[in-house]
């Protein structure tokens, strides 16, 4: 569905535009708001933001479980109970509700990074400092994607 990184910015009113190419998908699926989250990723604060029929997906899985584990419990009150539905307007742009900026620490410059079926909002200085480790990784151990289970 969704693939690629795009630089982008946050105007003073904590609107973003959504990549071109993340719209278009959106366009084809007729899908006129995002559900935007906190998430963690790599011991790192970001967003996911998620078409309306993925966020259903995600809450499903939520339904299926129905866990009495208190860890399982925690999440599902961070993850979904951060979520805001957020409407797409005219010009493609989304409001970063000020909870969210805050978590994500999300100044002017921000980066979308793609994750398939949904994708990410970072401040853009911490996804690259993630890259770069990610980069160190496949250069440290050339037998790292074997050990995940990826076959290029």
């Amino acid at each position: 569905m969704f693939s690629g990184r795009y630089d982008h910015t946050i105007d003073e009113k904590g609107r973003v535009s959504i990549p071109a190419r993340f719209r278009e998908v959106l366009q084809r699926q007729n899908h006129d708001r995002l559900y935007i989250t906190n998430f963690i990723e790599d011991s790192q604060r970001c967003l996911d933001l998620y078409p309306p029929a993925e966020w259903e997906r995600v809450i499903r899985k939520f339904e299926e479980r129905r866990s009495s584990d208190r860890a399982s419990q925690l999440f599902e009150t961070f993850y979904v109970g951060g979520a805001y539905e957020v409407p797409v307007d005219r010009q493609g742009r989304i409001l970063i509700p000020p909870k969210l900026r805050d978590f994500a620490g999300l100044g002017h410059e921000v980066t979308f990074s793609a994750k398939h079926n949904r994708f990410q909002l970072w401040e853009r200085a911490r996804l690259d400092q993630i890259l770069h480790a990610a980069e160190e990784q496949l250069v440290q151990d050339p037998e790292f994607l074997n050990k995940i289970g990826i076959v290029l």
